[in-house]
């Protein structure tokens, strides 16, 4: 082999040994073979963040392996597969922990998200336990501050804490009063000065100083107080008018006060006709060696009654114990001082005397002779006793035995009717006749040989039951204990009683009774809610319904619209009799609503009228003009009445014009006047389409349009106009039924209208059937929407087979 061959055969030996070599030596995934020949792990993540990002994502971290790696999402953040880890190239986005469940900062905290973390702040009025400003750890909690640790509020206020914050209220006496605040710098409690409106403060004759956060009450010259000196409650303490300045003792008396009560003593030498010490307001003592009876002694006598009569007039709440108690005293004193004067007289001697104020009649006997007849009939100008005269002396031996009939004329005007037998508590009475006091000089005056009797002439009279009463001074009550009725007409009644004092007569006036008053509270309550339900749909009928759209509905509307707000009041203020101011307000807005109401009436009977006599012209009744009449007119009427006699608004009973008064009428009469009116125009208006008819008139479907709504209008006039001719009878007893219908009418005045104007009208009743078959048809197909599409057709292809 020659030295060619030998270096060819060496290099391919040696080509094949590197080739062979190279093949033999491969590394594993993951692995490089490095310059030893060794295979090396490869980091796949690189050495630096752009490395790690390209290879994973952004926001991630990569981590190497041996032979492999993986990727994670940066705390904060996460994929959109929720993965862990992962080895493909995936960005992470970051993750808001502030929407996290359950809350990553605990109650009472405010949350707020950062790149990739969060942190949390408490709510203001909170601190964590640490005091920390921030933290991401949400054990570590918010607690509320108690703000009212520190002067937070301000001098004069009270602080409240409340959770998470707290409150500011000025103490009484300062203001704002009862609003709260949280800023002492912008609204601060300052000294009320509460003498502003003294009246309200401390009432009528008293004068106010104000003192810091308070005020103190004390009663005005000429005035004395019922309690302390000064005071700040009105309701417990008042100032009275010092009487003793106003000369209320007669003469020979001295004046003295206490406590606010006054009451007159007899100076040295001189007595009361009884005898006492003591006489009340304005009577007069008597020197005590005074025997016989003068006319001088009786006309102080007229004094003492005249001012006490206008003194118990002022007198403002006469149903209390201390005015009852005037009235006995009164009438104790008039008793005594004239029986007095009647054992002065001669035997067989009457006098009488008579003013403007009462008429007196006084007899006596002696010696112990009694006048043929035995009976004393003593008579004023109205009244008249008849009494044995063994009642009137007592006992079998006398010197002297008087009786005396007095009548006060004035009385009976102050004297409530209250009577104390349980039967006759529900029962309204009147007083009818005048007070009368019979006396006699018999001690035992409960006890009488025989019954007296007491003969009364009517002051009023209205054919209902009488009573015979008489005054129990101790109770301070009229009573029919022992007094009976013997006779009664329309001018006297007759009465027997069984022993003596002040007597009237009272009537019983009719009030309804028994089951009528549930019955009739049950027929108003539903009638009512029903009439309100029915105009208010008649109220949506008119303003929504387009194609009757018309100067008449308009008229409509006003008309349910004022029939709406005064049933409305009527169902929840007519009984609110507590508030004498809330039911004059009630029934002054009745006044209004329900005369509003026949003024839209009347409205509606000239557009008619205006719509046949001329030619048709629906649209000559412009909307302001109505307007004004409609809600002008009424205000005018109410305004009027209520400067005439504001009292008429409002009664005991109910929210509504005072009866007895005769206030009604101003209600009456005004609704009368329209009524009669509106009468005239459908008069005319149907005697025009009478004529029309008669005629061959092209207009006939507007002539039969126009009759439809003459009849409704009348229907409806009669219907609202009658309610009131049975609202006047129905307060007389023997008309119970009245009650009954004018009850049942006046409550369901709205079902009425919503009748004639919606149901009997086609074009109506066509609307309402449109919306029921919209309403149908949406809940058919509500009800097909739940089913899926192959049942829906199936559904559907039955119904139709059906139909």
């Amino acid at each position: 082999m020659d030295t060619r061959s030998s270096f060819q055969l060496g290099l391919a030996i040696c080509i094949f040994s590197v080739t062979y070599s190279a093949k033999a030596k491969k590394c594993d995934p993951g692995f490089y073979l490095d310059s030893k020949r060794n295979c090396t792990d490869d980091n796949e993540c690189g050495d630096n963040e752009s490395t790690s990002s390209a290879r994973c994502g952004a926001h991630t971290d990569c981590y190497n392996t041996q032979g492999s790696y993986y990727c994670t999402c940066k705390k904060g953040f996460s994929n959109q597969l929720g993965k862990t880890n992962f080895t493909s190239r995936m960005n992470c986005h970051e993750i808001n922990e502030c929407y996290q469940k359950p809350p990553v900062c605990g109650p009472n905290t405010i949350c707020h998200n950062t790149m990739g973390s969060f942190y949390c702040l408490c709510k203001k009025g909170f601190i964590t336990r640490l005091g920390l400003t921030n933290f991401t750890d949400g054990s570590a909690g918010c607690i509320d501050i108690n703000e009212c640790v520190t002067d937070i509020c301000g001098l004069n206020a009270e602080c409240t804490n409340t959770f998470g914050s707290f409150k500011c209220t000025c103490k009484k006496g300062f203001t704002p009063g009862e609003r709260t605040f949280t800023n002492k710098t912008k609204t601060g409690c300052q000294n009320v000065d509460e003498c502003l409106n003294v009246m309200e403060r401390c009432g009528p004759n008293a004068n106010c100083v104000d003192a810091l956060g308070s005020f103190n009450c004390s009663c005005k010259n000429g005035f004395v107080s019922t309690g302390e000196a000064t005071f700040t409650d009105k309701t417990k303490i008042q100032c009275k008018a010092d009487l003793c300045l106003s000369r209320i003792c007669g003469p020979n008396t001295v004046c003295r006060s206490k406590a606010g009560r006054f009451y007159c003593e007899c100076i040295e030498g001189f007595s009361s006709a009884s005898g006492g010490a003591r006489v009340t307001i304005r009577a007069p003592c008597v020197a005590l060696e005074s025997l016989r009876p003068r006319s001088s002694s009786f006309q102080d006598v007229n004094t003492f009654v005249g001012q006490s009569i206008k003194s118990l007039f002022k007198f403002e709440n006469r149903n209390s114990e201390e005015f009852h108690r005037l009235i006995s005293n009164f009438l104790n004193i008039i008793e005594k001082y004239s029986i007095k004067a009647a054992r002065n007289l001669s035997h067989e001697e009457i006098k009488n005397f008579s003013t403007d104020q009462f008429d007196v009649i006084i007899q006596a006997i002696r010696n112990n002779t009694i006048p043929k007849g035995r009976r004393a009939k003593l008579a004023t100008a109205n009244n008249i006793m008849d009494i044995d005269w063994n009642s009137v002396a007592g006992k079998e031996s006398f010197d002297v035995a008087a009786a005396a009939l007095i009548s006060i004329k004035q009385l009976d005007c102050l004297m409530g009717a209250n009577i104390s037998d349980s039967a006759d508590n529900e029962t309204k009475l009147e007083l009818i006749s005048e007070v009368v006091t019979a006396t006699v000089t018999n001690t035992d005056k409960e006890n009488l040989a025989g019954n007296v009797i007491l003969t009364f002439k009517h002051k009023k009279y209205n054919n209902q039951t009488t009573k015979c009463v008489y005054w129990d001074s101790l109770a301070s009550v009229w009573s029919t204990h022992g007094c009976m009725l013997q006779h009664s007409n329309a001018t006297h009644t007759v009465c027997t009683c069984t022993h003596l004092s002040s007597f009237a007569v009272l009537m019983a006036l009719y009030e309804i009774k028994g089951p009528h008053i549930y019955n009739l509270d049950m027929i108003t309550i539903v009638g009512i809610i029903l009439s309100l339900v029915c105009l208010f749909i008649s109220i949506l009928t008119f303003t929504l319904c387009r194609s009757i759209k018309s100067i008449r509905t308009t008229i409509h509307t006003h008309l349910c619209l004022s029939l709406f707000l005064a049933e409305l009041l009527f169902l929840i203020g007519i009984s609110r009799t507590e508030n004498k101011t809330g039911c004059a307000i009630v029934a002054g807005f009745l006044h209004y609503l329900f005369l509003t109401s026949f003024a839209w009436m009347l409205l509606e009977g000239v557009q008619l009228y205006l719509m046949v006599v001329k030619v048709f012209n629906a649209k000559s009744l412009q909307l302001k003009y109505m307007c004004l009449f409609g809600y002008g007119f009424p205000l005018l009427v109410v305004g009027i009445s209520a400067a005439a006699y504001a009292q008429g608004y409002g009664t005991k009973e109910y929210c509504w014009l005072d009866l007895k008064s005769g206030f009604i009428w101003a209600f009456l009469i005004p609704v009368s006047l329209i009524i009669l009116v509106n009468a005239g125009f459908f008069i005319i208006t149907v005697w025009r389409l009478v004529d029309k008819f008669s005629s061959l008139n092209p207009d006939m479907n507007e002539l039969k349009k126009i009759r439809a709504f003459t009849i409704t209008a009348v229907a409806q006039l009669c219907l609202l106009g009658c309610m009131w001719i049975f609202g006047i009878l129905h307060f007389q007893e023997n008309t119970i039924a009245m009650t009954y219908i004018f009850t049942i009418i006046n409550s369901l005045q709205g079902v009425f209208i919503f009748t004639l104007h919606c149901l009997f009208n086609k074009q109506v009743r066509d609307e309402y059937a449109k919306i029921l078959v919209s309403i149908c048809h949406m809940k058919k197909a509500s009800k097909y929407s739940e089913f899926s599409t192959s049942s829906t057709q199936g559904l559907k292809s039955t119904h139709e087979t059906g139909m």
